[in-house]
Protein backbone atom coordinates (compact mmCIF):
# COMPACT_ATOMS: atom_id res chain seq x y z
CA UNK A 1 0.00 0.00 0.00
CA UNK A 2 2.84 2.41 0.90
CA UNK A 3 4.58 1.72 -2.40
CA UNK A 4 1.35 2.37 -4.30
CA UNK A 5 0.85 5.72 -2.54
CA UNK A 6 4.44 6.74 -3.25
CA UNK A 7 4.02 5.80 -6.91
CA UNK A 8 0.82 7.83 -7.10
CA UNK A 9 2.61 10.87 -5.69
CA UNK A 10 5.45 10.46 -8.19
CA UNK A 11 3.15 10.70 -11.21
CA UNK A 12 1.35 13.83 -9.98
CA UNK A 13 2.28 16.70 -12.25
CA UNK A 14 3.60 19.98 -10.96
CA UNK A 15 1.38 21.85 -13.43
CA UNK A 16 4.21 24.12 -14.56
CA UNK A 17 2.31 25.67 -17.52
CA UNK A 18 -0.34 27.14 -15.22
CA UNK A 19 2.04 28.03 -12.37
CA UNK A 20 4.62 29.68 -14.63
CA UNK A 21 1.89 31.44 -16.63
CA UNK A 22 0.42 32.92 -13.46
CA UNK A 23 3.89 33.91 -12.25
CA UNK A 24 4.57 35.72 -15.52
CA UNK A 25 1.21 37.50 -15.47
CA UNK A 26 1.40 38.47 -11.83
CA UNK A 27 4.97 39.68 -12.21
CA UNK A 28 3.58 42.63 -14.22
CA UNK A 29 2.14 44.34 -11.11
CA UNK A 30 4.02 42.25 -8.53
CA UNK A 31 7.55 43.41 -9.31
CA UNK A 32 6.59 47.12 -9.53
CA UNK A 33 4.69 46.69 -6.24
CA UNK A 34 7.87 45.52 -4.51
CA UNK A 35 9.80 48.40 -6.10
CA UNK A 36 7.20 50.99 -5.01
CA UNK A 37 6.98 49.50 -1.51
CA UNK A 38 10.74 49.86 -0.98
CA UNK A 39 10.90 53.41 -2.34
CA UNK A 40 7.91 54.64 -0.32
CA UNK A 41 9.31 52.97 2.79
CA UNK A 42 12.66 54.71 2.29
CA UNK A 43 11.11 58.12 1.57
CA UNK A 44 11.09 60.63 -1.27
CA UNK A 45 14.67 61.80 -0.77
CA UNK A 46 16.27 58.43 -0.04
CA UNK A 47 17.33 57.54 -3.58
CA UNK A 48 18.08 60.60 -5.69
CA UNK A 49 16.64 60.32 -9.18
CA UNK A 50 15.02 56.96 -8.60
CA UNK A 51 12.28 58.18 -6.26
CA UNK A 52 11.13 60.56 -9.00
CA UNK A 53 10.12 57.55 -11.10
CA UNK A 54 6.95 56.95 -9.07
CA UNK A 55 3.94 59.15 -8.36
CA UNK A 56 4.89 61.86 -5.86
CA UNK A 57 1.48 61.48 -4.17
CA UNK A 58 2.56 58.04 -2.98
CA UNK A 59 4.82 59.67 -0.42
CA UNK A 60 1.97 61.86 0.82
CA UNK A 61 -0.26 58.86 1.58
CA UNK A 62 2.25 56.14 2.49
CA UNK A 63 -0.07 53.97 4.62
CA UNK A 64 -2.46 53.14 1.76
CA UNK A 65 0.37 52.65 -0.74
CA UNK A 66 2.49 50.47 1.55
CA UNK A 67 -0.48 48.31 2.50
CA UNK A 68 -1.58 47.79 -1.10
CA UNK A 69 1.93 47.22 -2.43
CA UNK A 70 2.92 44.75 0.30
CA UNK A 71 -0.35 42.83 0.02
CA UNK A 72 -0.09 42.76 -3.77
CA UNK A 73 3.50 41.55 -3.75
CA UNK A 74 2.70 38.83 -1.20
CA UNK A 75 -0.39 37.72 -3.14
CA UNK A 76 1.44 37.45 -6.44
CA UNK A 77 4.32 35.55 -4.83
CA UNK A 78 2.09 32.98 -3.11
CA UNK A 79 -1.00 32.57 -5.28
CA UNK A 80 0.47 30.82 -8.38
CA UNK A 81 1.88 27.94 -6.32
CA UNK A 82 -1.61 27.07 -5.08
CA UNK A 83 -2.34 25.62 -8.51
CA UNK A 84 0.33 22.93 -8.29
CA UNK A 85 -1.20 19.48 -7.60
CA UNK A 86 2.22 18.15 -6.58
CA UNK A 87 2.66 20.75 -3.83
CA UNK A 88 -0.92 20.14 -2.74
CA UNK A 89 -0.27 16.40 -2.30
CA UNK A 90 3.38 16.25 -1.22
CA UNK A 91 3.45 19.42 0.86
CA UNK A 92 -0.07 19.82 2.28
CA UNK A 93 1.10 22.07 5.12
CA UNK A 94 2.93 24.33 2.70
CA UNK A 95 -0.16 24.40 0.47
CA UNK A 96 -2.39 25.38 3.40
CA UNK A 97 0.04 28.06 4.61
CA UNK A 98 0.42 29.45 1.11
CA UNK A 99 -3.34 29.42 0.68
CA UNK A 100 -3.90 31.36 3.87
CA UNK A 101 -1.31 33.92 2.84
CA UNK A 102 -2.75 34.19 -0.67
CA UNK A 103 -6.34 34.60 0.54
CA UNK A 104 -5.45 37.09 3.28
CA UNK A 105 -3.15 39.18 1.10
CA UNK A 106 -5.62 39.01 -1.79
CA UNK A 107 -8.44 40.43 0.33
CA UNK A 108 -6.18 43.10 1.85
CA UNK A 109 -4.98 43.98 -1.65
CA UNK A 110 -8.56 44.36 -2.87
CA UNK A 111 -9.70 46.49 0.07
CA UNK A 112 -6.56 48.63 0.14
CA UNK A 113 -7.00 49.26 -3.59
CA UNK A 114 -10.25 51.08 -2.80
CA UNK A 115 -8.53 52.88 0.09
CA UNK A 116 -5.68 53.95 -2.18
CA UNK A 117 -8.10 55.29 -4.78
CA UNK A 118 -9.90 57.37 -2.14
CA UNK A 119 -6.58 58.73 -0.86
CA UNK A 120 -5.06 59.59 -4.23
CA UNK A 121 -8.13 60.57 -6.25
CA UNK A 122 -10.97 61.30 -3.78
CA UNK A 123 -12.90 63.35 -6.35
CA UNK A 124 -13.03 60.56 -8.96
CA UNK A 125 -16.04 58.53 -7.89
CA UNK A 126 -17.47 57.71 -11.30
CA UNK A 127 -17.36 54.58 -13.40
CA UNK A 128 -13.72 53.80 -12.70
CA UNK A 129 -14.23 53.86 -8.94
CA UNK A 130 -17.42 51.82 -9.28
CA UNK A 131 -15.54 49.20 -11.32
CA UNK A 132 -12.80 49.06 -8.70
CA UNK A 133 -15.35 48.70 -5.92
CA UNK A 134 -17.20 45.88 -7.68
CA UNK A 135 -13.93 44.07 -8.41
CA UNK A 136 -12.78 44.37 -4.79
CA UNK A 137 -16.10 43.03 -3.46
CA UNK A 138 -16.00 40.18 -5.98
CA UNK A 139 -12.45 39.18 -4.96
CA UNK A 140 -13.23 39.13 -1.24
CA UNK A 141 -16.59 37.39 -1.74
CA UNK A 142 -15.13 34.65 -3.93
CA UNK A 143 -12.33 33.99 -1.45
CA UNK A 144 -14.83 33.84 1.43
CA UNK A 145 -16.97 31.31 -0.45
CA UNK A 146 -13.83 29.26 -1.19
CA UNK A 147 -12.93 29.26 2.52
CA UNK A 148 -16.42 28.12 3.52
CA UNK A 149 -16.24 25.22 1.06
CA UNK A 150 -12.81 24.01 2.21
CA UNK A 151 -13.77 24.17 5.91
CA UNK A 152 -16.71 21.89 5.11
CA UNK A 153 -14.55 19.48 3.14
CA UNK A 154 -15.98 20.38 -0.27
CA UNK A 155 -12.61 20.47 -2.03
CA UNK A 156 -13.95 20.49 -5.60
CA UNK A 157 -16.09 23.56 -4.91
CA UNK A 158 -13.19 25.16 -3.05
CA UNK A 159 -10.97 24.83 -6.13
CA UNK A 160 -13.62 26.34 -8.38
CA UNK A 161 -14.09 29.40 -6.18
CA UNK A 162 -10.36 29.87 -5.77
CA UNK A 163 -10.09 29.93 -9.55
CA UNK A 164 -12.90 32.49 -9.74
CA UNK A 165 -11.29 34.64 -7.05
CA UNK A 166 -8.00 34.65 -8.92
CA UNK A 167 -9.83 35.49 -12.15
CA UNK A 168 -11.31 38.55 -10.43
CA UNK A 169 -7.90 39.52 -9.01
CA UNK A 170 -6.25 39.24 -12.42
CA UNK A 171 -8.82 41.71 -13.74
CA UNK A 172 -6.32 44.36 -12.64
CA UNK A 173 -3.89 43.03 -15.26
CA UNK A 174 -6.12 42.07 -18.18
CA UNK A 175 -6.83 45.75 -19.11
CA UNK A 176 -3.21 46.03 -20.23
CA UNK A 177 -3.98 43.50 -22.96
CA UNK A 178 -7.48 44.75 -23.80
CA UNK A 179 -6.14 48.30 -24.01
CA UNK A 180 -3.39 47.22 -26.41
CA UNK A 181 -5.93 45.30 -28.50
CA UNK A 182 -8.19 48.33 -28.56
CA UNK A 183 -5.41 50.53 -29.89
CA UNK A 184 -4.39 47.93 -32.45
CA UNK A 185 -7.93 47.57 -33.80
CA UNK A 186 -9.22 51.16 -33.61
CA UNK A 187 -6.13 53.34 -33.24
CA UNK A 188 -6.40 54.54 -36.84
CA UNK A 189 -9.90 56.00 -36.25
CA UNK A 190 -9.23 58.84 -33.83
CA UNK A 191 -12.84 59.74 -32.98
CA UNK A 192 -13.99 56.16 -32.44
CA UNK A 193 -10.80 55.28 -30.61
CA UNK A 194 -11.11 58.21 -28.18
CA UNK A 195 -14.70 57.23 -27.32
CA UNK A 196 -13.82 53.57 -26.81
CA UNK A 197 -10.70 54.51 -24.84
CA UNK A 198 -12.73 56.66 -22.44
CA UNK A 199 -15.22 53.82 -21.92
CA UNK A 200 -12.38 51.35 -21.46
CA UNK A 201 -10.69 53.62 -18.93
CA UNK A 202 -13.83 53.76 -16.78
CA UNK A 203 -14.98 50.16 -17.07
CA UNK A 204 -11.84 48.20 -17.97
CA UNK A 205 -11.95 46.21 -14.73
CA UNK A 206 -15.54 45.09 -15.32
CA UNK A 207 -14.67 44.09 -18.89
CA UNK A 208 -11.64 42.19 -17.61
CA UNK A 209 -13.67 40.43 -14.93
CA UNK A 210 -16.17 39.24 -17.54
CA UNK A 211 -13.38 37.97 -19.83
CA UNK A 212 -11.43 36.25 -17.05
CA UNK A 213 -14.53 34.67 -15.52
CA UNK A 214 -15.65 33.35 -18.91
CA UNK A 215 -12.25 31.69 -19.40
CA UNK A 216 -12.34 30.15 -15.92
CA UNK A 217 -15.89 28.84 -16.37
CA UNK A 218 -14.86 27.14 -19.61
CA UNK A 219 -11.90 25.51 -17.83
CA UNK A 220 -14.15 24.39 -14.96
CA UNK A 221 -16.64 22.94 -17.45
CA UNK A 222 -13.88 21.08 -19.30
CA UNK A 223 -12.66 19.58 -16.01
CA UNK A 224 -16.14 18.47 -14.92
CA UNK A 225 -17.20 14.79 -15.19
CA UNK A 226 -20.05 15.81 -17.51
CA UNK A 227 -17.63 17.21 -20.10
CA UNK A 228 -17.91 15.05 -23.27
CA UNK A 229 -14.92 12.70 -23.36
CA UNK A 230 -15.01 12.69 -27.14
CA UNK A 231 -14.22 16.41 -27.16
CA UNK A 232 -11.40 15.94 -24.70
CA UNK A 233 -9.88 13.15 -26.82
CA UNK A 234 -10.26 15.13 -30.06
CA UNK A 235 -8.13 17.92 -28.58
Amino acid sequence: MTTQIQHTKQVIKFNWPVVSGLLLMTAIPGIPAIFIFVLVLLGSDAVTGVSDMINGQYFATPAAILTHALAGALFFLTMPWQFSPRIRVRRPRLHKLGGRLAVTSGCVMAISGVWMHLMLTPDELGGRFLSLLIMSVAICSAFCVAIVHVTKGRIAQHKKWMMRAVAFALAAITPLFTGALLQLMFGAWEGIYDTLLAFHHNYDRLIAMAINLAVVEVIIWQQSPSYPKSLAVSK
